[in-house]
């Protein structure tokens, strides 16, 4: 129940007050999967390259659950939980942390740099998301997802699903821009389809 509970926060927190009707689901991009697909994300990925030099893990059910749970505190784990997530790190510690639900700027649209975060490397906290550096920490993250390597001085994280594709291209958008020409950054796109799919359809 209580996970049940947790998805649907974390839905609700896209969609705003507007409900679930088809017209706000199609504009937000939201899709409620039925079942991880590899052909789509390996597609998202694909697309993401042409943007940007990254590589990808797609997480487990239990990898998820893991993420979500760095610690207990609710309303950490309902932002680790959200769809779409960026992490920039240097060396082990958290520089940047932003959430699908702190980037609107208006009716259907998401704009991840509507607070000019993105206008400096490493992007400014200029939106604070409430989080914990002690647990928020790339080794943390690495003991979870064994595949994620750290190759250069910053390691920047999107967690994305095809439940908000739009969206998620749109944090990729904002991040390629802002390493553009850099050097010193590796780029993981984690996708958290398998949880979706198993949580959406319980």
């Amino acid at each position: 129940m209580a996970r049940k509970i947790i998805v649907g926060i974390l839905l609700s927190s896209l969609l705003l007050t507007a409900g679930c009707s088809l017209i706000v689901k199609t504009a937000f991009g939201i899709n409620e999967i039925k079942e991880y697909r590899d052909t789509e994300v390996q597609s998202f990925l694909v697309e993401s390259q042409r943007k940007v030099s990254c590589r990808q893990i797609v997480a487990s059910i239990g990898q998820q659950d893991s993420l979500i749970r760095l610690d207990l505190d609710s309303t950490m784990m309902q932002h680790r939980g959200q769809p779409v997530q960026i992490l920039y790190f240097d060396g082990d510690s958290l520089l940047f942390y932003h959430i699908n639900c702190y980037t609107q700027s208006g009716l259907f649209q998401f704009n991840w740099n509507n607070y000019h975060s993105f206008d400096h490397f490493p992007p400014s906290p200029t939106v604070v998301v409430p989080h914990n550096k002690e647990s928020m920490t790339l080794s943390n993250y690495t003991r979870i997802l064994p595949s994620l390597k750290s190759f250069r001085r910053y390691t920047v994280l999107i967690l994305w699903s095809n439940v908000t594709r739009k969206v998620s291209a749109k944090a990729v958008d904002a991040v390629a821009t802002n390493i553009q020409g850099r050097n010193d950054c590796s780029l993981w796109l984690v996708n958290t389809d398998q949880w979706w799919a198993n949580y959406l359809n319980k």
